[in-house]
């Protein structure tokens, strides 16, 4: 038994290090062809928003892709600032094509009776709240 581990582990050490084989040019051009008509027909479609009325901050994100370009915007509010981006990225780079940004505040106000809500086009809707029967295992006031 002894042997036979001995001499599959070697194969397998064997097998493992030798070297990969080259891609023929035809197999160059053929994955370079379905790399391009991947690039040119991909398509997606997404959104998020998180609403945290328990740590007092909100996040939303969409973002759209048809072919080669991507489409998208994110916003954020953390209780100081009040922040949304649109962006585009496409064969001539990422670019941010709108920035605005305001004070609104001095920080986060924690609310531990309150409830955080996510939404997204690919998980559905749910809600959470803390768990306040273990006080090790839930946010705090961070400024408390």
């Amino acid at each position: 038994m002894f042997k036979f581990v001995l001499i599959a582990s070697l194969l397998v050490a064997l097998a493992l290090a030798a070297p990969p084989r080259d891609e023929t040019e035809q197999e160059r051009l053929d994955r370079e062809a379905l790399e391009q008509y991947q690039n040119e027909n991909a398509q997606y479609n997404f959104d998020s928003k998180v609403i945290d009325n328990i740590n007092d901050g909100q996040i939303t994100r969409k973002e759209q892709r048809e072919g080669g370009t991507v489409r998208g915007s994110y916003s954020y509010v953390d209780g100081y600032v009040e922040r949304h981006v649109e962006y585009i990225a496409d064969k001539d780079g990422y670019r941010i094509i709108k920035d605005e940004m305001k004070d609104i505040g001095d920080g986060p106000q924690f609310d531990p009776e309150g409830q955080a809500d996510v939404e997204g086009s690919m998980i559905g809707k749910y809600s959470i709240k803390l768990d306040k029967t273990d006080e090790e295992k839930h946010y705090k006031d961070a400024r408390a």
